[in-house]
């Protein structure tokens, strides 16, 4: 599936952009119909350099927080600062009811602050949160304001379902790539690791240092964007995505105890990564 998203970009601009997020079972809300996709233009290149991040506090050079808007009908809560917190080396996103002028609720998204995360490998540690309706996400994304053409790469836990992750991709605007591959039964409960790395020709995604999906080919994305991590609460517009949300499983926490990319060509930057043991 597939849902318009509107998007602020990193700038605190109030230009808007549209995003699409990956669903199993929803119908397009676009106009793909009338307006084909269009051919690639070549790749942006990308610029960003090998990060780790132990979430020791929040770094402004590095992480911009949405704050102060909403991503359209799907969503129920409205992003806020607030929402986000780090304490004792762990990241700290949650959905609650707290008052504002968007929605009844408050989500949380960080992002890495430049728009040439490209291929490499993307790695977090992270504690799903738990709770039907909700989505937690890691992904990268490439689009209007920054890049004339949408590509992404996700992960999505979809809470309602503790035992499966949702792996996507996204080229020109065109998902339909979903895939459900197998959680460890206390993802919610505990901190695992989860990687994907994305070549020009080839993306594997990993569990726990597991390889739990790859898909070969030459339409696949390829324009460099953004890096981000998101915890966020659906409408009912997308119950049979994420499923209804119930005020009995909030407030829903998602922690990170670190976040990381790395920039093909280098390995094993700190101990914990992916690329210590890959070939």
């Amino acid at each position: 599936m597939s849902i318009d998203r509107d998007h602020r970009p990193t700038s605190g601009s109030v230009a808007r952009a549209s995003r699409r997020i990956g669903g199993a079972a929803l119908v397009w809300l676009s106009c793909l119909s009338a307006n084909p996709m269009p051919a690639a233009p070549p790749a942006h290149p990308a610029s960003a350099r090998s990060f780790f991040e132990p979430f020791d506090g929040l770094d402004a050079r590095r992480w911009y927080i949405s704050d102060g808007w909403v991503n359209g009908a799907h969503q129920a809560c409205t992003w806020s600062r607030s929402a986000v917190l780090t304490s004792r080396g762990v990241l700290r996103m949650t959905v609650e009811r707290r008052a504002n002028q968007l929605r009844p609720l408050v989500c949380a998204e960080i992002q890495a602050q430049g728009s040439g995360f490209g291929y490499g490998t993307y790695e977090v540690r992270m504690r799903i949160a738990r709770g039907s309706g909700l989505n937690t996400a890691m992904f990268t994304y490439s689009g209007p304001p920054v890049t004339p053409i949408h590509d992404e790469i996700d992960f999505e836990f979809l809470g309602k379902d503790e035992r499966r992750v949702q792996l996507n991709y996204f080229v020109g605007a065109r998902g339909g790539h979903e895939n459900l591959a197998d959680l460890p039964p206390d993802a919610s409960q505990a901190f695992h690791d989860y990687a994907f790395v994305w070549a020009p020709a080839k993306i594997s995604w990993y569990v726990d240092g597991k390889l739990v999906r790859s898909v070969e080919g030459t339409t696949l994305p390829r324009n460099a964007g953004k890096f981000y991590l998101t915890l966020w609460a659906g409408s009912a517009t997308v119950n049979d995505w994420l499923g209804p949300l119930s005020n009995s499983q909030l407030p829903a926490t998602a922690e990170v105890d670190w976040a990381a990319y790395t920039v093909p060509g280098e390995r094993c930057r700190f101990p914990q990564s992916i690329t210590c043991t890959l070939n």
